[in-house]
């Protein structure tokens, strides 16, 4: 499953919100660094910096080594809270090293999502202890209980703030494992997870992950990811197999659910249960999404056809774009 050319995809589309993950680790390293090499300065280390910070102005006027001495860089740090800041490094530095391998959850047959993702997002969850440990010690409050913000951290306890430096994920699930209710508990701040969907699937597996303030993306080549990872809240994608539905819920589209949904294309249900998903809940979720890109007026069919709502914006203009041409007797080349 590693090997899928989609899972390269869903890295490039999401480069930039992996960028400010890794440049949030970087910053941590190159701040903890600083701090731990200026606390085993000597003195004449110190006092150069010193001049070096005084500038050309203090040149024979201020004397840089008792001004060190008086003002050192940073407060002196006791062992142990120099042990638990090299601790963090080692953290940072860690996941630096996985590369792209820390954004991507290669979910075994058979396993919870739920849980997969519950232990890739525990395992980052530790980067953020770490940013806090080192900010605790740089600032001089260490304490012995601080050590416990290494361990692991599930999604469930991270803040605010943590959340909205969420880093991507890519999950390669098969389809008969996929369940929307495994991805909702995770579905906040800026989280953004793209699924890539191998074997038979549910023909709408997201359909239950609409939510008012949530971009939800189902696609079979990858378009639309680019909108996906540009989005400035909780976005959730699959890249699905051909025949699944192909729709795209951006609550940027406007305030009424049929203008936020884009429906390129809606299957029959299956005959047959697919997963744990039986054919009656694969058939409410296609109608789920039906209903939600519905226009909320009827569009006058020609003629002497019933009148029948649109699938959607685009859908709807063309219909009524088609009727006032047949009203204005301009059909078929008319003038």
């Amino acid at each position: 499953m590693l090997s899928d050319p989609r899972l390269q995809q869903a890295l490039v589309a999401l480069a930039q919100p992996i960028a400010e993950f890794r440049a949030i680790i970087d910053d941590a390293i190159s701040q903890a660094d600083a701090f731990i090499t200026a606390q085993h300065a000597s003195a004449p280390q110190r006092a150069e910096h010193a001049a070096v910070s005084l500038g050309h102005f203090a040149d024979g006027r201020i004397d840089a080594a008792g001004f060190a001495a008086r003002f050192p860089p940073v407060a002196a740090a006791s062992p142990s809270a120099i042990a638990a800041l090299e601790q963090a490094l080692r953290v940072f530095r860690d996941v630096r090293e996985r590369g792209d391998d820390i954004f991507v959850v290669d979910v075994p047959p058979g396993r919870r999502l739920g849980v997969e993702l519950d232990h890739a997002l525990a395992t980052i969850g530790s980067v953020f202890g770490a940013v806090v440990l080192a900010e605790v010690v740089r600032g001089g409050r260490y304490t012995p209980e601080h050590a416990r913000l290494l361990q692991s951290r599930e999604f469930r306890s991270w803040n605010k703030t943590e959340r909205r430096f969420a880093p991507p994920l890519v999950v390669l699930v098969n389809g008969a494992d996929l369940q929307s209710g495994a991805i909702m508990d995770f579905v906040d701040g800026r989280e953004k997870i793209v699924l890539v969907v191998c074997g038979a699937s549910p023909p709408a597996p997201l359909a239950r992950c609409i939510t008012p303030g949530t971009f939800v993306l189902q696609t079979v080549d990858g378009s639309g990811l680019d909108r996906m990872a540009a989005f400035n809240g909780p976005a959730v994608a699959a890249i699905v197999p051909t025949g699944a539905a192909v729709f795209m819920h951006d609550p940027l589209g406007g305030k009424d659910p049929w203008q936020r949904m884009t429906i390129n294309f809606i299957p029959v249900t299956p005959k047959k249960s697919i997963g744990g998903q039986s054919i009656w809940q694969m058939s409410e979720d296609l109608q789920v999404i039906a209903e939600l890109a519905a226009t909320p007026f009827s569009i006058p069919a020609l003629g002497n056809g019933s009148a029948a709502p649109a699938a959607g914006a685009a859908d709807a203009a063309e219909k009524i774009a088609a009727w006032l041409v047949g009203q204005a007797g301009l059909q078929d080349g008319a003038a």
